[in-house]
């Protein structure tokens, strides 16, 4: 009768931890960039903003944040961007450079392609949107494992002009901040110990 009794409260313990955690408002994890940039191709570089022009069709421009160390951003969900652009700046390329140990450790671009606004705005990148062109799997004679990202080892990270933007006009970009934010965890883990502890209890007195 006893062991009937604390089982049906084991149950009990359980239902109501996972409806807790069910009702348990989601925690966002944020990381902000930080540190100067670098120049990418013919640009200007001011702390967070750049201007450069295009001579031909074949140049790109702008800046780009290099890593002493490598960052892991599996546990992101996206990378957030606030940027105020000049008129005639229609394109950015958002490119994130990985480590690739299955290349010889070479540096490997996920990017992806912005299509910009005059006024400051806030873009929002989801991380699984990021892929890499079929042209650097050419270049490295490398094996396209069907787009496959591992972001747990970042180099860096680049911003420049895309394709679309015009010839002979001033291009500017001023940066108010880059983020990645993703979802933590730890409540998560919290339910599974606190399951596996319950577990741990019912099996003991089943033994017993």
């Amino acid at each position: 009768m006893k062991k009937r009794y604390l089982r049906a409260v084991l149950l009990f313990l359980g239902i109501a931890g996972i409806v807790a955690y069910s009702l348990y408002p989601s925690e966002k994890e944020e990381e902000c960039l930080e540190g100067e940039a670098s120049p990418y191709g013919d640009a200007q570089v001011e702390g967070t903003s750049f201007k450069c022009f295009l001579p031909d069709e074949g140049a790109n421009c702008g800046m780009a944040f290099y890593f002493d160390d490598y960052e892991n951003w599996n546990r992101m969900d996206s990378l957030v961007l606030n940027l105020q652009s000049s008129e005639n700046f229609k394109e950015l390329i958002v490119q994130i450079l990985t480590f690739d140990p299955d290349n010889w450790g070479a540096k490997k671009p996920a990017l992806k392609e912005l299509h910009l606004n005059s006024e400051t705005k806030r873009y929002s990148i989801a991380m699984q949107h990021f892929y890499t062109p079929d042209y650097w799997f050419e270049q490295q004679r490398a094996r396209n494992t069907h787009n496959v990202k591992r972001f747990s080892s970042i180099m860096g990270l680049e911003l420049y002009s895309g394709w679309k933007n015009p010839i002979s006009k001033p291009l500017e970009l001023k940066i108010q901040s880059i983020c990645v934010e993703g979802l933590t965890s730890a409540p998560f883990v919290f339910l599974v110990i606190y399951i596996a502890i319950l577990i741990i209890i019912a099996i003991s007195v089943r033994i017993k």
